[in-house]
């Protein structure tokens, strides 16, 4: 089974990813990404993400509250740091951010979000067999 680990601030957006996921037939894993007050994350600055750790791809939306407070783990470093760690990623881009530009397009798909549900599917899987 191929487990993916979720990265959204907003809890409806999590759950309703999630749930997509899921139903698409992986384990799914949710985080809210780095949050205030100083938006660290163990993996960009600590010892290693535990939910990474067992996790086979990672689903990140780019638009993190750390990016919007500009303080903290920022999308890039979390891209960085999950790919370090051999994970897949699909990172969903809203109003055309376009935080994964230096990295390898075939370890970052990214998506336009929100979109079709359908297609989040077909990235996830794309991923997996890329793996």
């Amino acid at each position: 089974m191929v487990t993916v680990l979720v990265v959204e601030p907003q809890a409806d957006l999590r759950d309703q990813i999630g749930g997509l996921v899921e139903a698409a037939g992986f384990d799914v894993l949710t985080c809210p990404g780095p949050t205030g007050p100083d938006y660290a994350c163990l993996g960009v600055r600590g010892p290693g993400c535990p939910l990474a750790a067992y996790a086979d791809l990672v689903v990140l939306d780019l638009s993190l509250d750390s990016e919007l407070a500009m303080e903290g783990a920022t999308a890039v470093e979390l891209i960085t740091y999950y790919l370090g760690e051999g994970k897949g990623i699909v990172a969903l881009s809203r109003n055309g951010s376009s935080a994964t530009h230096p990295f390898d397009e075939e370890r970052v798909n990214v998506l336009r979000w929100p979109g079709e549900s359908r297609d989040l599917v077909a990235k996830l899987r794309e991923a997996a067999s890329a793996r």
